[in-house]
């Protein structure tokens, strides 16, 4: 453990060792928002109102990661009116990655699925994920590239064949498997999802990489489902600077992660089934 542990990570290791008090959850969903007032209302309404068809325990969490906007007071309407949704609202912008690990840190659910606010991908698509881990994988991401009957992509050329490239090294440098890492549509098991981001680190756009990353060195399966999606304008991502900093990423992943084990996994493993859904903290590297 760190000798010197941070307020923030003190807070969050006591918070995670107390019994739980409240109703348990089905699934988790994290939605990571910045500047959108305009998006993400449907967004939630498509969310609510299909969790509440399905009639199961869900929670909502909307992580604002430093708006200028009316974004958090959007949540706050919402919180009003449905308990489920809760807003986790952060002074200052601190990255995609940042506000999607600290919805997750803060969830209660069995799964855990994290989403982009402006609804690329719609919600029913949860059902693929959903069957995935199901039938046995520890997580299922959502994937434009792999060609399906059922299934539809759309956006411009350019995204698609910036996607690809950037794809390509990731395959080439990290993970041999994966055909899209970037879809912001991912949904884990608790006993994943604990293990892996509490040892994230990128706060950017290139945390995906780096989750996935994490799940192929301890030996995770990962199931890849074609899913629906359709590009929305008003993308956070800066195509070239963002591109630059995520392809310097993945070689710092490589060695960063250098020393991170299948035993490490099994540790936690024992210490998450002793504990339930209260598991020791894991450290960071």
């Amino acid at each position: 453990m760190n000798p010197n542990p941070t307020t923030t990570e003190r807070l969050n290791d006591w918070i995670e060792r107390q019994p739980v008090s409240s109703p348990p959850v089905d699934i988790s969903v994290v939605v990571p928002a910045y500047n959108e007032e305009r998006r993400l209302p449907p967004t939630l309404i498509d969310i609510i109102d299909f969790f509440e068809r399905k009639g199961c325990r869900y929670e909502v969490l909307v992580v604002d990661d430093g708006s200028t906007d009316n974004t958090a007071e959007v949540v706050r309407k919402f919180e009003r009116v449905r308990s489920e949704v809760r807003l986790i609202q952060l002074p200052k912008n601190q990255g995609k990655g940042h506000a999607v690990r600290l919805g997750v840190l803060n969830s209660r659910g069995s799964r855990i699925l994290f989403v982009d606010a402006d609804g690329a991908t719609p919600i029913a698509e949860f059902d693929r994920l959903q069957a995935a881990l199901d039938a046995g994988s520890q997580i299922a991401i959502g994937s434009r590239a792999l060609a399906s009957r059922d299934t539809k992509v759309a956006t411009s050329l350019h995204r698609k064949v910036l996607g690809r490239v950037f794809n390509r090294c990731v395959n080439v440098i990290l993970l041999p498997s994966i055909a899209d890492t970037q879809c912001g549509f991912k949904m884990f098991s608790r006993e994943a999802a604990l293990f892996l981001f509490r040892r994230q680190t990128s706060d950017r756009f290139s945390f995906d990489v780096e989750l996935l990353f994490l799940a192929h060195k301890v030996g995770l399966p990962i199931a890849e489902v074609p899913i629906n999606w359709t590009n929305v304008p008003g993308s956070k991502v800066n195509l070239v600077l963002d591109a630059l900093l995520m392809f310097r990423d993945v070689f710092r992943f490589r060695v960063l992660h250098r020393n991170v084990s299948r035993e490490q996994f099994e540790e936690f493993e024992r210490s998450f089934a002793a504990g339930g859904q209260q598991p020791a903290a894991a450290e960071r590297p």
